[in-house]
């Protein structure tokens, strides 16, 4: 039946057009105009900025509050990083060595310096990262009571108060230690054109204005990395992913990220551009607080009765895959643990006292098997899924009400009325690294553990997994780990979708980052 979804163009169609006349409206007025010579020739002489509509927009400047984005846009940078092929490197770090088991030496490459000039050496270092430690909640939960001190003009000793075998992936975390002048920034205050005008980022770009509207950046001819190829970008926040998709096909931007499927359709392979690199998974968040979802039998009996192939190649008419489970199988500890079985679901149902009488949904002494699902609209494609969710578990005997939010990490941590969360979250983050996902998302002191797990075992095996060197023993711990969530159906691996972009004339060869770089001095 969802394939029939794909057949519907015309009441669409004209839904569409509303949809790019306001888009087209909203850039032009904004400035962000057709015209000018094509971005990306060698030395960006003559060269108008590259032009991105995104659904996330940029908030705020602070460095110790969201400077995730800096990295993700060209204005700043990491000390490592991730590569596409899933390995880390040094960044702004010449190297790091381990000392011992509770410290790390950072070393610094020669020639570093902030947009405001100034050298990062290893005194601007250690404020940087004890800044980050003392006001950055990320850096504080991943590195409790750690210290950083210079040792040399260019290393800096960071010791942590228990073994910290991720310590490379922290590094390469956006949210974690996001390099900037901590001196320059606390000078300038929280205001963001302050922190503009102070030049605290390192990166090729700077920063000339944040709006509600857009962020715009240009070209830092004395970028300590060399040359520069674009002379700026424009990152404006489209909400809507339509109006995305349309403001690239009608010459009004370069670059659409996050398309939703809807949008894809129709689109030649050269406009919609996928990354090499591997694939988000969309998880779904399961409230294990909230009847009925507080019984294990009730919520394994919802993941086997979700059609997971039908999600990925109907639903999402292919752009998606099915996923193996927690962990995708490049890695070598993951575990195929997502099936789909509803007579099992419906014996589950069964045995603990859920019980249907013709096509409706299940009750038990007068209450109804309900369920409310979270979708949110910077993700367009989670209403989708939330929508073919409501039908299929309808097979199996739930009452599904699907509620669309602003923003889902909000809805989760501020209301306790729902029972599945939707989010892009994968199991490795960016820098795959599975230690910081397992505490962040299901040790029962996680920072986004919204469902309240509350599993001794997992504690006790993500804690062991904090400080485990040896990768034998942290392949067979993940695998306990897996099993049982598995067993007690802690979280859904819904489907997988690969990064990619809808990519305007001339940007065919965009080079789309998995790992959220998503402008460089090379683009």
């Amino acid at each position: 039946m969802w394939g029939s979804r794909r057949h519907r163009p015309g009441t669409a169609r004209g839904g569409i057009r509303r949809l790019a006349a306001a888009a087209l409206a909203l850039l032009a007025a904004t400035g962000c105009g057709g015209g000018g010579t094509p971005a990306g020739s060698d030395d960006g002489a003559g060269a108008r900025p590259l032009r991105v509509v995104t659904s996330y927009a940029v908030e705020s400047l602070s460095p110790l509050e969201q400077g995730l984005w800096a990295p993700e846009w060209g204005y700043g940078e990491l000390l490592m990083r991730a590569t596409e092929d899933g390995g880390i490197e040094p960044w702004v770090l010449a190297g790091l060595d381990r000392a011992d088991a509770t410290a790390w030496d950072l070393r610094l490459r020669d020639g570093v310096r902030f947009q405001n000039g100034r050298a990062l050496d290893a005194a601007a270092l250690a404020d940087m990262l004890t800044a980050h430690l003392d006001g950055n909640s990320r850096a504080a939960s991943a590195l409790p009571d750690a210290t950083a001190r210079a040792v040399d003009d260019a290393t800096v000793r960071l010791t942590t108060a228990r073994p910290t075998p991720n310590m490379p992936h922290l590094l390469a975390d956006e949210t974690v230690f996001p390099v900037f002048d901590a001196r320059a920034a606390a000078e300038a205050g929280g205001d963001d054109a302050a922190l503009a005008e102070a030049g605290v980022w390192t990166g090729p770009f700077t920063v000339t204005s944040l709006t509600p509207d857009a962020l715009t950046l240009a070209r830092d001819p004395d970028w300590w990395g060399g040359d520069v190829r674009l002379p700026g970008v424009e990152v404006r926040f489209v909400p809507d992913g339509q109006a995305r998709v349309l403001a690239v096909r009608g010459g009004e931007a370069d670059l659409a990220f996050y398309p939703p499927t809807e949008a894809l359709r129709g689109l030649t392979g050269a406009e919609a551009v996928e990354a090499a690199g591997g694939a988000t998974p969309l998880r779904g968040f399961l409230n294990t607080a909230a009847a009925p979802l507080d019984e294990p039998e009730v919520r394994r009996a919802l993941s086997l009765a979700i059609d997971y192939d039908a999600l990925a190649a109907e639903v999402l008419d292919g752009f998606y895959r099915a996923p193996l489970g927690m962990y995708p199988e490049t890695v070598p500890y993951a575990e195929s643990t997502v099936r789909t079985d509803p007579d099992e679901a419906a014996a589950l149902l069964d045995a603990a006292g859920w019980t249907r009488t013709g096509d409706g949904p299940r009750t038990r002494d007068g209450e109804t098997l309900a369920l409310t699902v979270v979708s949110y609209s910077t993700q367009p494609d989670t209403r989708v899924v939330a929508t073919a969710l409501q039908a299929q578990l309808r097979e199996s005997g739930f009452a599904v009400e699907v509620r669309d939010v602003p923003a889902n990490y909000a809805a989760m941590q501020e209301t306790s009325d729902w029972h599945v969360g939707l989010s892009f979250d994968s199991s490795l983050g960016t820098t795959f690294d599975p230690r910081a996902r397992l505490r962040d998302f299901l040790h029962s002191e996680g920072q986004y553990n919204f469902g309240g797990v509350a599993d001794a075992r997992l504690d006790a095996l993500i804690e062991e997994l904090d400080t485990e060197f040896d990768t034998a023993r942290q392949d067979a711990i993940l695998r306990e780990v897996q099993a049982i969530v598995a067993q007690e159906a802690y979280a859904l691996f819904l489907t997988e979708r690969p990064a990619r972009v809808v990519a305007g004339p001339g940007w065919e060869d965009y080079r789309v980052s998995s790992v959220l770089q998503h402008v460089g001095p090379r683009t």
